[in-house]
């Protein structure tokens, strides 16, 4: 399997079920902004207060194929293992699936992410130990401390000041490179000291120049 990082925000996802493991997905998709429905005989407490507190539609019913027809991402988290493989076995191939309970059954699966400001680092198995997965995302929670959410945030600042100078590209590469010396990810007056030195190039050479 390819990994890939897929921009959701405004997509459509509808999840099958109503339980703890599809509240568990959507949470997971809580900050891409995604378009959630679920649908579902009975929906737990939890579902019921996501749906309240993000808007996300409950269809209450077993689920349909055609409830899947529109969505760029399919969920199926039911507790019926006979259900979920119907429900897959009726998806066209180029919809995104995830099967919960039967990796082998989609073509989508959730990896285990540690997120930092703009950083992401997932970890998967594929399917052949989730224990592993878990082992792994627990010594990369350690690794990824609370400096890379600030850092990155600086980075994602001087990468767009940076591209817009007055310099060559070898120079631009070489900066970029510059500010990934961790000096700048533990001490956050030399990233202030960066950034303004930036601004003071800029100011003294403008592009109109």
């Amino acid at each position: 399997m390819q990994p890939l990082v897929i921009k959701l925000n405004g997509k459509k996802v509808a999840i099958a079920g109503g339980g703890r493991i599809a509240a568990r997905k959507a949470r997971v998709l809580e900050e891409e902004k995604a378009n959630i429905t679920f649908i579902a005989p009975e929906f737990s407490e939890e579902v019921l207060a996501l749906s309240k507190n993000h808007g996300y539609k409950l269809i209450k019913r077993k689920a349909l194929k055609e409830d899947f027809k529109d969505a760029m991402l399919v969920i199926l988290a039911t507790n019926d293992r006979e259900a979920n493989q119907k429900l897959s076995q009726s998806l066209p191939p180029h919809q995104l699936v995830c099967v919960v309970d039967e990796f082998e059954e989609g073509n989508v699966t959730f990896p285990a992410t540690v997120r930092r400001g703009h950083l992401q680092v997932a970890v998967t198995s594929n399917g052949s130990s989730p224990k592993l997965t878990r082992k792994l995302k627990k010594e990369l929670d350690a690794q990824f401390d609370s400096n890379w959410e600030p850092y990155t945030d600086f980075l994602m600042r001087c990468r767009h000041h940076i591209k817009t100078m007055p310099i060559s590209f070898e120079e631009k590469s070489e900066l970029l490179w510059e500010l990934l010396d961790d000096r700048y990810r533990l001490n956050e007056n030399e990233q202030n000291k960066k950034w303004q030195e930036l601004l003071s190039y800029t100011n003294k050479h403008p592009v109109n120049e």
